[in-house]
This record gives C-alpha cells, sequence and structure tokens, in this order.
C-alpha cells in the first residue's frame, strides 16, 4: 500500500479537537451518541474518527470521518448490499443523488450504498461540520425506508 502521509503534523490534532468540540454540543443535544478516535495513522497514513449519530429510522448512524493527505472524507452506510432488486434500487439511488446537497450516494465495493463527501480541513468549521452531521442523518431518515423496500424483500417499516 502506498503512503500518502499528512502534509501538515497539526492536522490530526485540530480535527480531532473540532470534532470533540462539536460533539459536546451534539451529545448534549441528543443527536450524537458516540465520537471514538483510532490513535494514530493506518498504514496509508490516514487518521481515522467513528462518530454515531441518532437517527429516527436508523436508531444509529455511524459516519466515518477519514483525515487524508489533504483532505478530510466522511462516509457513512445507508443500506447494505441489496438482496433483490438491485436495479430499482440503484436506478433511486441515481435520481435521488441529484437532490442531495453536501453528500451524494456511491456504491462501495462490496456493493452497499453510502453517503460521502469530500471538503478540504480548512473548511471543515464547527458550523460546517454541524452541517454536514445534520444532513447525513436527514438523508439517511429520508432514503433508508425507500432503499430497504427495494433492496430487501423481506424489509418492513418500523412505525414510530
Amino acid at each position: 500500500m502506498d503512503r500518502f502521509p499528512i502534509t501538515d503534523p497539526d492536522a490530526a490534532t485540530r480535527l480531532d479537537e473540532r470534532l470533540r468540540a462539536w460533539a459536546r454540543t451534539a451529545i448534549d443535544d441528543g443527536h450524537a451518541v458516540t465520537i471514538d478516535h483510532h490513535d494514530g495513522a493506518d498504514p496509508a497514513g490516514h487518521y481515522h474518527w467513528l462518530v454515531r449519530l441518532r437517527g429516527e429510522e436508523k436508531d444509529v448512524i455511524t459516519a466515518w470521518v477519514s483525515l487524508r493527505q489533504r483532505s478530510v472524507h466522511v462516509e457513512t452506510e445507508v443500506v447494505p448490499a441489496p438482496e433483490t432488486g438491485e436495479e430499482a434500487l440503484y436506478r433511486y439511488a441515481l435520481v435521488r443523488n441529484a437532490d442531495l446537497r453536501s453528500v451524494h450516494l456511491a456504491i462501495g465495493p462490496e456493493s452497499a450504498l453510502y453517503l460521502v463527501t469530500v471538503l478540504p480541513l480548512a473548511e471543515l468549521t464547527l458550523e460546517r461540520l454541524d452541517e454536514l452531521m445534520a444532513a447525513i442523518v436527514v438523508y439517511v431518515d429520508e432514503l433508508y425506508p425507500t432503499m430497504m423496500t427495494l433492496g430487501f424483500s423481506w424489509y418492513r417499516r418500523r412505525r414510530r
């Protein structure tokens, strides 16, 4: 694996501080469940955090935040690889992609559907981080029931 270390040696510390500052407010407000940081870089030189958010349709939504060489990548799985109706599910995702802001839908290597975004670290202010995490929760809650219905014949939406 090629190693592309972070060009700014303090970037991981700054991102960790920013995520934790945001999480304190989000946890107090009941929006975030936990935030975990994996100490040290992975073999590619990237740093990772797991942010667990509270959802309505999915009880817990996990966002994977990765600091790479010059950017922050955020992704969350909306639904796993479909068991049935792949064509209808992927078509629905492609059509919905046009309406999404801040994030986009992508098919992962294992065929699951993810919400993904990439942005420069300097743009990830507390306000932008709050907007991004809110978008993730809103879009997962909007997309999850329909995507599960299209991709899993056994799925029945629970009513709250």
